[in-house]
């Protein structure tokens, strides 16, 4: 995330043929507490489809091991009905991260296969009781679509400290579990935790898989009154130089456009977010379109003494074009300030003014 510093002056259901989501409801424990297939048994596969939804219903059924019948279906059939199977759990809701890894054994006419889970399904079930009690916590009656995704996004913020060192974190920091029990994950736990909330909260939202800053990358996109837009959790909660974690709104309810900017994702698998209203700053009237409007904003900010400020513009800018403008506002408004530039994005947040 390219961020600069700078300081003046210092439901699911099993049917004949495949699995049903009724997505007006967020799969809960409930839904695992039923075994979809009778652990006894040998299930005869005839497609790869078939087999999709069979390791589906297992995963949500947190089963262990399972032995398929699978006369017709050819090894690399196999395979990939196995992968496409773990990589379909993004859009149920709290299963993005469950599958740690799997192990499959197969010989003419059967398969073996066992999946190892990320967490277990107690840990499944009070991460699903905690999101119920966040939900009633903060999503009010009356609530518009705009002010449930901001509260879902500042408690995650809030609440979440991204794990910088992987490598020594449990697999935990990939799920909901982690992100809202522990309060300890990474950009998977972000955003399976807004998938979970949001949906919950009766919010469309979709997981994204892509990459960002040349590494492997999960956010969100979210439906607002029929547009599409993007939101990147993990992102907004940046771990500033000093150590420090901020909340930011770079991030919340963007286009694919400004998305893409430092964003790398298949597109053709997603929705194209062209909305724009419900961008934070354009909805809270912290948007300058152009220079001059950027100054009298900022004027206008120092002569009420204010202490914080946020805001986007819709032309590029950098840090020294922004030590400019403060310079030129300088002289009678202000003694010192603390300031950051988010370029890629063309966010500018002003805060400790000392006048």
């Amino acid at each position: 995330m390219l961020i600069s510093m700078g300081l003046i002056a210092n439901n699911y259901f099993w049917g004949q043929d495949e699995i049903i989501f009724d997505s007006s409801k967020v799969i809960s424990h409930i839904a695992s507490q039923n075994k979809l297939f009778s652990s006894d048994q040998e299930d005869f596969i005839n497609t790869e489809e078939e087999l999709l939804a069979a390791v589906v219903a297992m995963i949500l059924a947190w089963e262990g091991e399972r032995e398929f019948m699978i006369p017709a279906l050819t090894y690399e059939q196999v395979e990939a009905g196995i992968q496409s199977a773990i990589t379909s759990m993004k859009d149920y809701p709290g299963y993005y991260s469950a599958v740690s890894s799997t192990e499959s054994a197969t010989s003419d006419v059967s398969l073996s296969l066992r999946v190892n889970y990320k967490i277990t399904k107690t840990e499944f079930d009070t991460s699903v009781k905690k999101a119920e009690a966040i939900v009633d916590e903060i999503i009010q009656d009356g609530m518009t679509p705009f002010e449930k995704t901001l509260a879902i996004h500042d408690y995650l913020v809030d609440h979440i400290v991204y794990t910088k060192d992987v490598e020594a974190g449990e697999e935990y920091i990939y799920t909901m579990y982690g992100a809202l029990i522990h309060g300890d994950a990474v950009c998977q736990g972000y955003a399976e935790a807004f998938h979970y909330l949001s949906t919950m909260a009766g919010l469309e939202t979709i997981i994204i898989q892509g990459t960002a800053g040349e590494q492997a990358h999960a956010w969100n996109l979210v439906q607002l009154e029929e547009e599409w837009y993007h939101v990147d959790v993990t992102w907004d909660d940046p771990v500033m130089p000093g150590g420090t974690q901020v909340k930011r709104y770079d991030y919340m309810n963007i286009t694919s456009e400004q998305m893409s900017k430092d964003h790398q994702y298949i597109a053709e698998d997603y929705p194209v977010a062209t909305g724009k209203q419900y961008n934070y700053y354009v909805y809270m009237d912290l948007y300058a379109e152009q220079a001059s409007d950027l100054i009298k904003r900022l004027q206008r900010f120092f002569d009420e003494q204010g202490n914080k400020i946020e805001i986007k513009t819709g032309y590029d800018i950098d840090q020294i074009y922004v030590e400019e403008v403060l310079s030129q506002l300088q002289s009678g408004s202000y003694r010192s300030l603390q300031y950051s530039v988010n370029p890629v994005q063309n966010t500018i947040i002003l805060s400790d003014v000392i006048y």
